[in-house]
């Protein structure tokens, strides 16, 4: 009855999700639904108020504890990036060697080059859109696919690639004692891969779209995005792109905290785009990037609070104890238990810091390579992102798509090509080498 309960909960989530009401809101309802059926299915064995004041609050609290620094450094280096212009260089270089006859494979790149560079993909999402409205009205492709090609770019291959500044690479590292280019060569042939069915997957989409005489179909508001930046003076590619090497070398290289380089490189971002900032303006832009990290880490830290709620509850706990002890290896019990947590609280982040603590006290470094752990569960919290994930319904919504119209290939690029990505890499630690597969953890 519990596990019945539980996916009961998980429908009223997604549901509530896709309505739009907010994910505080959305995951509080869905989280006092669980505790008072487990109260009543359980009896004895959970206090309804208990979990949601001690236990719901004590995720929230202590993943924003853990992770302010990142996440608003992160959002104030973003912000740096977008209002100098250098988001934009970057996008508009790649795009224009390219050419409009490679529309898809230039956007796709400009996106994968901004999130592997550290740019948030949210920030991401908003340099590339003018452009790719812009390119997609001329080409003559349809808006409600605007979607499935950023994901294509910022939101698959290059969020699980070892050396990525972006949060699901960082988070095991805070309890495996692992580098970002943790589990290196397995990371690198999967990313591979998963680029790979990307590219045949949209050619085949957009050859099936042409066939079927889909076009654009836009609006005035759509038109004027594309023309936003047209008459903007840029700073050249080379020097938009140093603060993102600063931020690469400081982490990859010097293997300096996560938070110190991306500090590092918001001090290069202020001393390189000097000329291109608006001084005058330069604090109420760094206040904006700050709330706008807090806001991100308010609705990640809202999941991870419902994520610790879920690991109290005893069905959750039966069902987890059955796959520890179902006799799978450390990488398979961590891809399915990670896995579960992203699809059931909808943010692969939030489910790595409630997985994680708990994977790194059954797995220590005598058991398993840790950075074999770590490079798995970066995979698996890309693998199962559910409907209602919050980048989702954002990026949906700024497409002006509905779900309807755009989650189909979203879907596809989001969950059924990182899972198979996901059966990849775990083949690829069965078959190769430990001297290989650990190799720079």
């Amino acid at each position: 009855m519990g596990i019945v309960c539980l996916i009961i909960g998980l429908f009223i989530l997604m549901a509530m999700c896709m309505k739009g009401i907010h994910v505080f809101i959305a995951v509080f309802v869905t989280s006092l639904f669980l505790a008072t059926t487990a109260w009543i299915t359980s009896p004895g064995t959970i206090n309804p108020l208990d979990t949601i004041l001690k236990v719901y609050t004590a995720g929230v609290g202590g993943y924003f504890g853990n992770f302010f620094f990142i996440f608003v450094l992160g959002a104030i280096f973003g912000k740096l990036t977008a209002i100098s212009g250098a988001a934009d260089s970057v996008a508009s270089f790649i795009i224009g060697k390219f050419g409009q006859k490679a529309v898809i494979p230039s956007l796709v790149a400009a996106c994968a080059i901004l999130a592997y560079g550290g740019v948030s993909v949210f920030v991401a999402l908003f340099t590339v859109y003018s452009m790719m409205v812009s390119l997609f009205r001329k080409a003559n492709l349809p808006r409600r696919l605007i979607p499935a090609v950023y994901f294509a770019g910022a939101g698959t291959f290059v969020m699980i690639m070892p050396g990525s500044p972006q949060i699901q690479n960082l988070i095991p590292m805070k309890y495996l004692g692992t580098s970002a280019t943790a589990g290196l060569v397995p990371g690198m042939l999967t990313a591979l891969f998963q680029v790979t069915l990307v590219v045949l997957y949209l050619s085949w989409l957009f050859k099936r779209v042409r066939a079927n005489g889909e076009g654009w179909q836009g609006d005035e508001k759509s038109a004027k995005a594309g023309k936003d930046n047209a008459t903007r003076t840029l700073p050249h590619v080379v020097v938009a792109l140093l603060p993102m090497l600063v931020l690469l070398v400081v982490l990859n290289i010097l293997k300096w905290d996560p938070a110190i380089a991306l500090f590092s490189a918001i001090i290069a971002a202020l001393v390189v785009y000097l000329r291109y900032l608006d001084w005058k303006a330069i604090v109420s832009n760094l206040a904006a990037g700050t709330m706008e990290g807090v806001m991100s880490l308010f609705n990640t830290a809202v999941i991870v609070g419902f994520g610790a709620l879920v690991m109290t509850l005893p069905a959750f706990q039966q069902s987890f104890q059955a796959i520890v002890h179902s006799g799978l290896s450390p990488l398979m019990v961590t891809a399915i238990s990670v896995g579960a947590l992203v699809f059931i609280s909808g943010s692969g982040s939030g489910a790595l810091s409630v997985a994680m603590p708990l994977i790194a006290s059954m797995f220590p470094a005598t058991v398993v390579d840790q950075g074999a752990l770590h490079r798995v569960a970066t995979m698996s919290c890309m693998s199962t992102t559910p409907p209602f994930n919050g980048l989702i319904v954002t990026v949906l919504s700024v497409c002006g798509v509905s779900h309807k119209e755009g989650y189909g290939p979203v879907g596809i690029l989001t969950l059924a090509i990182p899972l198979i990505a996901m059966c990849f890499m775990l083949l690829l630690y069965a078959v190769l080498p430990a001297s290989i597969t650990a190799f720079g953890g």
